[in-house]
């Protein structure tokens, strides 16, 4: 046993000594330069690529199997460079790689360089164009699967025996150009650096990553990125599991986005991956950015399919102060004390595929949201479901400059300066297309939004629910629901981009707002009670204002009921213009300044903007008004008349009215531009008024010339009869 050892031995120590000598041997007689056109050629013929070597081959052999080489070019044939070295060194030591094991020195690439290029979304640069024969051959390629696991587990297998002692990595003065013709954008990475400590298996080493990075759009640089990342890395070939501790990673962004302010990008985290598993973990995850920071846990399973879990949290901060850190005007609003506290709170979860934000809590000062968010990375799909609590959104509105101008009397400037526009030969509505088709039928979305109470232009509307969904085009809004004002209002709209010209449905239902306590809250007016309904279910056609009001075509309808137009005495209005045309003594004084209704309703047709009605009918106690005529919105005219019929003694014995006057429809006559004077619009149909005094005039003066009559005969008759006829005479004309 002891002499078959001694042999073993020896031809052990036999085999060093010649391999020693085989590399001094080799390393004495052999010049690697002397082989670069044939490496270059095997380069073309195995990898197709074209390789240039424009430096020095420096190699040895034992015990270090060493390679030193410069001036590294690398392209495909007929294509632009796409890498270039200026200098690798790699050295193995070859007893350890026989072992089973790499040991290896320093690893050193200097100058490396990537350039590459995107022609189209088919065509680049670092990629070999693709024959018929090789799509024919990757389109087969399914049929080997089989073989192609076993091929990767062997290869796993292989790895999984090998060990890594390698005395430090440097990447030095590394570049990375990205150009992208199609969009018109570049990104460069300059400056690029990556060291490493001793870099072992099974065990933590240090590393340390460092680029800058500039981003352009169409030549004008957009961003710049100070990027310092530091780690430790664990390694696990043979169960293929790889760890990243205490990850720092520090980023100064720069552009005109930031307005010239460099602003800090902080990222930390412990990363863990089990590629055998496939599967991801982020512990400890923490973002700041200024006043912003976010923390949570991430893990992802399945690489081809996705699906998330964990958790993430963004704490409460004051946006001003973060816009201003990013270089941002700051946001006004009316209340400067909102949007001091806004945080989020969410779990991670999902089915493969998909990125589900669930038990999401989004808060906004003492407003709360809850709700789910789901994202499918195959198709882009969004799902939201939120609902709020309350809000105040009139703290939320831009403060009204100093002397600025009422609503109201901001929109009547507005419509003068459209009626100017009008007038002077131009159009009052425009055609610039004003629903973007494009954006809208990229749109894949279903939204469910809610809330419970707003506060909204002194307005308090309650139990709002917006339900919209947009695929490929045809957006839905089949919700559009509130409740205010001890009513209800459920209205729809469905837009459809995908015809040409684009069409839109609205459908509109309003039930039983009490209208005073509206307008009170609205715009402080006590004017007017009652409760409002509606109903109007309208198409229209095209993209821009013009398009719109021209294509209205619908039905509409209105019912207004137990209710009282305040300050407005249509009775006093009456009495006193009868008493001044006619003289007819009624008494005008005692009138109250109000006007009650028991109900007002009119149904309404509309056809290419013009609307139509016939049936406006209104109670006004004793007054019956009765309408009938066009609007027409394209043309901004309407021609319109009202009639007022008195249908008893006007407001009992308030303003006695002769019985002549009753039944008698009082005509009123709208007519003309939405432009003109409103007090000029209107005018009573003066005809009728002269007819209904001519008439009472005559019966008054037929009343007088009989009585007048009367007394000629009664005078006559007594002078030829005497006193004794006057009894007979009384009963006779009596």
């Amino acid at each position: 046993m002891k002499t078959l050892l001694k042999l073993v031995g020896g031809l052990v120590a036999l085999l060093v000594v010649l391999v020693v000598a085989g590399g001094i041997l080799l390393g004495t007689l052999f010049d690697p330069n002397e082989y670069k056109q044939e490496i270059q050629k095997l380069a073309l013929d195995n990898g197709g690529v074209e390789l240039k070597i424009g430096g020095d081959i420096d190699w040895s052999v034992f015990p270090w199997l060493g390679l030193k080489i410069n001036q590294i070019q690398v392209n495909y044939p007929g294509k632009p460079q796409f890498a270039a070295l200026n200098q690798a060194q790699v050295a193995v030591e070859l007893p350890a790689l026989l072992s089973g094991n790499v040991k290896m020195k320093s690893v050193v690439l200097d100058g490396l360089t990537l350039d590459l290029i995107a022609e189209s979304p088919t065509d680049n640069n670092w990629s070999a164009a693709q024959t018929s024969d090789a799509a024919d051959s990757s389109a087969a390629e399914p049929a080997s699967d089989s073989s192609s696991d076993t091929s990767a587990d062997a290869s796993a297998d292989s790895g999984a025996a090998l060990g890594l002692d390698i005395e430090s990595i440097a990447i030095t003065n590394g570049q990375l150009t990205y150009t992208d013709k199609t969009a018109d954008s570049k990104v460069l990475l300059n400056d690029l650096n990556v060291t490493s400590g001793k870099v072992v298996t099974n065990a933590f080493f240090p590393a340390q990553l460092s680029f800058k990075a500039e981003q352009y759009q169409g030549g004008e640089k957009q961003m710049t990125v100070d990027a310092k990342l530091d780690a430790q890395f664990f390694l696990n070939l043979a169960q293929q599991q790889y760890q990243i501790k205490g990850l720092t990673s520090t980023l100064g962004l720069q552009g005109a986005a930031f307005n010239g302010k460099t602003v800090p990008l902080e990222l930390n985290a412990d990363i863990t991956a089990d590629v055998a598993n496939q599967q991801v973990s982020l512990k400890g995850l923490t973002l700041k950015l200024a006043n912003l920071a976010a923390n949570g846990d991430v893990t992802v399973n399945n690489f081809a399919k996705p699906a998330f879990s964990g958790d993430l949290a963004v704490a409460s901060f004051e946006l001003n102060a973060l816009m201003d850190a990013l270089g941002q005007a700051a946001v006004e609003t009316t209340d400067p004390n909102v949007l001091k506290a806004i945080s989020l709170n969410t779990k991670l979860a999902g089915p493969a595929n998909t990125l589900v934000l669930e038990q999401l809590q989004l808060k906004l000062d003492d407003t709360t949201f809850n709700g789910q968010l789901a994202y499918n990375l195959a198709d882009g799909a969004l799902a939201l479901n939120l609902k709020g609590d309350s809000i105040d959104a009139d703290r939320y509105l831009p403060p009204k400059a100093e002397g600025e101008a009422a609503s109201g009397e901001a929109s009547g400037s507005g419509a003068d300066a459209s009626a100017t526009s009008a007038k002077a030969g131009g159009e009052r509505y425009s055609k610039e297309p004003v629903i973007p088709v494009e954006p809208l039928k990229g749109l894949n979305v279903d939204a469910t939004l809610g809330l419970q109470k707003l506060l909204i232009s002194g307005l308090t509307v309650n139990n709002i629910l917006l339900d919209v969904s947009a695929h490929g085009g045809l957006v839905k809004a089949s919700k559009i629901n509130a409740d205010l004002y001890g009513g209800t209002v459920r209205n729809s709209v469905t837009l459809d981009v995908r015809k040409t010209p684009v069409a839109m449905n609205t459908k509109k239902n309003i039930s039983n707002i009490q209208i005073g306590d509206l307008l009170q809250d609205l715009a402080q007016v006590d004017r007017i009670t009652g409760s409002l309904s509606s109903k109007s279910d309208v198409n229209t056609r095209g993209r821009s204002v013009y398009d719109i009001v021209n294509s209205m075509t619908g039905t509409a309808s209105v019912n207004m009921k137990d209710g009282e137009i305040k300050g407005i005495g249509i009775a006093q209005t009456i009495c006193q213009g009868f008493n001044t045309v006619g003289s007819l003594g009624l008494n005008t004084e005692q009138v109250d300044q109000s006007t009650p209704f028991a109900n007002l309703n009119g149904n309404f047709k509309i056809k290419n903007g013009l609307v139509d009605n016939r049936d406006l009918k209104a109670e006004l106690d004793a007054i019956t008004v009765k309408g009938a005529g066009q609007v027409n919105v394209p043309a901004s005219n309407l021609d319109y008349r009202l009639g007022l019929t008195i249908e008893e003694n006007l407001f009992k014995q308030t303003c006695s009215v002769n019985n002549a006057l009753e039944g008698v429809e009082w005509p009123v006559n709208c007519k003309g531009s939405f432009d003109d004077d409103p007090a000029q619009l209107c005018k009573p149909d003066l005809s009728v008024i002269e007819d209904v005094i001519k008439a009472q005039l005559k019966k008054k003066l037929k009343a007088e010339v009989e009585t007048k009559a009367k007394e000629k005969v009664e005078e006559a008759l007594q002078d030829k009869l005497g006193d004794e006829a006057k009894g007979l005479l009384k009963g006779l004309f009596n």
